[in-house]
């Protein structure tokens, strides 16, 4: 047997996934998502953005495609706008009353879930209930590796309920976030990079040396 190396079909499938959920494209407005995470990243989706990187494009279409398989044919995905920011959860499903729920695909353990989840997806969830004048989000979690040998996939599904107390802080700090990126579009100056983001987003971000030029520019201007 001789295997030869198809780059040309790899492409292809790459190509394909890209274009299925519109990966490349570039969103328009303020969503709920752009605030969440970084926001030089925004910044720079926005204004000078560059295209995923292969890896992006698998991640993003693995969770896309099970995102689909996963959601009930019953759920609605509608698009929501409050105080000039757009928000779609990933589904609506009628249990009773109409209920917010999100669809995450991850590769964190079983056990890491049951104990903490992603802050990104708490402030997300958060923001959702304070637009939709609820207090609780459904998640249903598909661990890719679950916790078992050979690993095993294992979805976890919940329901979080938070306080008002808390819905209206976290908006509080979504609207600080907007304030800051309104201001850098206005500008055209991106966010100060480090300063608007989870420590781990920086690690295979594309913009990681447009963002560390800009904080070798800013050194070099406050020794001088």
């Amino acid at each position: 047997m001789e295997r030869i190396p198809n780059p040309e079909l790899e492409r292809l499938v790459l190509n394909h996934l890209a274009k299925l959920y519109n990966i490349k494209e570039k969103r328009e407005g303020i969503h709920l998502s752009t605030l969440v995470y970084c926001l030089t990243r925004s910044f720079f989706d926005q204004a000078a953005p560059i295209e995923p990187t292969d890896d992006e494009v698998l991640l993003f279409a693995l969770g896309y495609g099970l995102q689909d398989v996963l959601t009930p044919k019953e759920a609605e995905a509608p698009l929501y706008e409050c105080e000039g920011i757009t928000y779609r959860p990933d589904m609506v499903l009628k249990l009773g009353e109409q209920e917010l729920g999100e669809i995450k695909t991850t590769r964190m353990s079983t056990n890491t879930l049951a104990t903490s989840l992603p802050d990104t997806w708490i402030e997300y969830m958060m923001g959702g209930c304070y637009m939709r004048g609820k207090t609780s989000y459904n998640l249903i979690e598909l661990a890719m590796m679950g916790n078992y040998k050979p690993p095993f996939p294992k979805i976890l599904a919940e329901t979080l309920v938070f306080t008002q107390e808390e819905i209206d802080s976290n908006w509080e700090y979504i609207k600080a976030r907007q304030e800051v990126y309104l201001d850098a579009i206005a500008k055209n100056i991106p966010p100060e990079p480090y300063q608007h983001c989870k420590e781990w987003e920086c690690k295979y971000c594309r913009y990681k040396l447009m963002c560390e030029a800009i904080s070798k520019e800013v050194t070099i201007r406050k020794v001088k």
